[in-house]
């Protein structure tokens, strides 16, 4: 499967349909979905992500791949052994911290959904989520992504009055990517809508697989973490496929609470790195005429 590098800001070609290592990859099972979930260290975080997808994902068959960054954590080694319990649960070991994308790729090259989705180790579900986004894929053959509601949490008050942080993406006049609808509280009118995204984030999203074997998953060239996910986003726009918002997906964000794991300069590096490869990769005038193209095929 390709891994959508481009060798246009200098990355290295990767043979389109080389696997990674050295076996035969799972079979896609028709209907499934499966779960990547990058993990380093926090294994508070990673129950609660456990336990409430276990509550909450019991109508349609799916797989959880932890795919660990070289976690160090005491209790990870011991949480991993519990969670092997479950045969839903695949656990990937990486030998150093590889990032958000490399992890993921990783993790698809050994999951068997015929739908792939992207959840942060530190998000959690309170109610059914799966089927919304699966229906919308059966109704829309031409839709690529389905990108949920993230909602920050907020102690003592209903859930209907918790807060977006995002709804998707959208584009800026420097064709950078921003938070779309964010700060409204979850029954504000404006969120409750079926609509067609210029992008998504990298994370409450789920993608159909046989368009990522089409377009490429995640681009290695990128650093740790920051601009590979709308990287990708535009990617799948530009080969013509639709990414819509469904308001019914709804998922819960402890926004950064990973990120402590993660040093400042480790973190600052990236930042400045996948940006400039971004910006090297999707001028915005290039941005701009993928967003006009979307917009006469809704």
């Amino acid at each position: 499967m390709p891994v959508g590098r481009d060798t246009t800001c200098g990355g290295e070609p990767v043979e389109q349909g080389t696997e990674r290592v050295e076996r035969t990859a799972p079979r896609v099972e028709s209907g499934k979905t499966s779960i990547l979930v990058p993990v380093f260290n926090n294994v508070a975080c990673v129950t609660l992500l456990h336990r409430s997808l276990t509550r909450h994902t019991t109508d349609h068959p799916y797989e959880l791949i932890l795919i660990d960054n070289h976690s160090t954590e005491p209790g990870m080694a011991a949480l991993y052994d519990t969670l092997g319990d479950d045969p839903r649960v695949k656990i990937l070991r990486n030998a150093t911290n590889l990032g958000f994308g490399k992890a993921n790729n990783r993790g698809l090259r050994e999951s068997s959904g015929a739908f792939i989705a992207l959840i942060n180790s530190d998000m959690f579900f309170l109610e059914p989520w799966l089927g919304p986004a699966l229906e919308l894929f059966a109704a829309d053959p031409g839709c690529a992504a389905v990108q949920g509601m993230v909602l920050l949490p907020e102690e003592g008050a209903p859930l209907a009055a918790w807060k977006t942080q995002t709804c998707g993406a959208r584009f800026d006049a420097d064709g950078l990517p921003q938070y779309h609808l964010p700060g409204l509280v979850a029954d504000d009118p404006a969120v409750q809508a079926l609509t067609t995204l210029e992008a998504f984030m990298g994370t409450g999203v789920i993608l159909r697989r046989s368009v990522l074997e089409e377009v490429g998953f995640f681009d290695e060239d990128y650093d740790i973490v920051f601009m590979e996910d709308t990287d990708l986003s535009l990617r799948i726009s530009a080969a013509g496929y639709r990414i819509r918002f469904a308001p019914q997906v709804r998922l819960v964000h402890l926004h950064s609470a990973s990120m402590p794991y993660l040093s400042q300069e480790a973190y600052d590096r990236s930042r400045r790195a996948n940006l400039a490869l971004y910006r090297c990769k999707w001028p915005a005038e290039r941005v701009r005429a993928i967003v006009a193209a979307q917009k006469l095929r809704q």
